[in-house]
């Protein structure tokens, strides 16, 4: 197996360097455990669930914003640079503050349902073709990958493919109500929503769990058009 060549980043643009064997089906998040129980106990990372699920691994691996548990060593040279993600506060190391960022979103969009009616007491069962679309909205993980690659979240009010995702979930959400929505409406079609996109594609590109938000997004940007025109019409 090789000898890796690994550099972490520690703040104020420097670096600390290890040699690492490389072992059999070694992550990244793996590579950085080797490292935290055998050379250096002060290098600061964070994980959870191992597994491509909590999204809290987002690093940056030889410049690409990637999960450290997902990507295998074996997918990359023998000299390894691990950085923070760009655009997040930096906690220490290569541990950065995505908590802020996605409360204040969930804050300016109120993604919990406002019951368009008084619950009833008994399920209602929401047709298949509605919760296959909103599960497939639910399956961003707020890794943060998106957010971090892409440019107009960095240099403007863009809300990011992750927040569009969040927006158009409640949007979609038939039980949420016609207030609720409208509110959704107007931010999506916002310099902040769906028109804030600039087309790169490096959320789609980075994307851990494949959505084909790039899309998803050209695709919402219709359906918008068709509820603003469907309502200015009803005037």
């Amino acid at each position: 197996m090789r000898e890796l060549k690994v550099k972490i980043a520690r703040g104020n643009k420097n670096f600390s360097e290890f040699s690492v064997q490389e072992k059999p089906r070694m992550s990244v998040l793996l590579l950085l455990d080797e490292i935290l129980e055998t050379q250096d106990s002060s290098i600061y990372y964070e994980s959870v669930c191992r597994s491509s699920i909590c999204g809290s691994c987002a690093v940056k691996i030889n410049g690409q914003p990637k999960l450290a548990c997902k990507t295998q060593t074996s997918s990359l040279p023998e000299n390894i640079t691990l950085e923070p993600l760009d655009f997040f506060p930096l906690i220490k190391d290569l541990a950065t503050d995505k908590s802020r960022f996605f409360l204040e979103l969930n804050r300016k969009l109120e993604t919990w349902i406002h019951p368009s009616k008084p619950f009833s007491g008994k399920d209602e069962i929401m047709p298949e073709e509605v919760s296959a679309k909103l599960y497939e909205r639910e399956r961003c993980i707020e890794c943060g990958i998106c957010v971090s690659a892409c440019p107009a979240a960095s240099f403007t009010n863009f809300m990011s493919a992750s927040g569009t995702q969040k927006a158009l979930r409640f949007l979609d959400d038939p039980r949420n109500s016609k207030e609720a929505q409208e509110k959704l409406i107007a931010v999506l079609a916002s310099d902040e929503g769906l028109w804030g996109c600039h087309g790169v594609g490096a959320c789609e590109n980075f994307c851990p769990k494949e959505i084909p938000l790039t899309r998803q997004l050209a695709e919402s940007r219709r359906e918008i058009i068709k509820l603003i025109l469907r309502d200015w019409f009803k005037k």
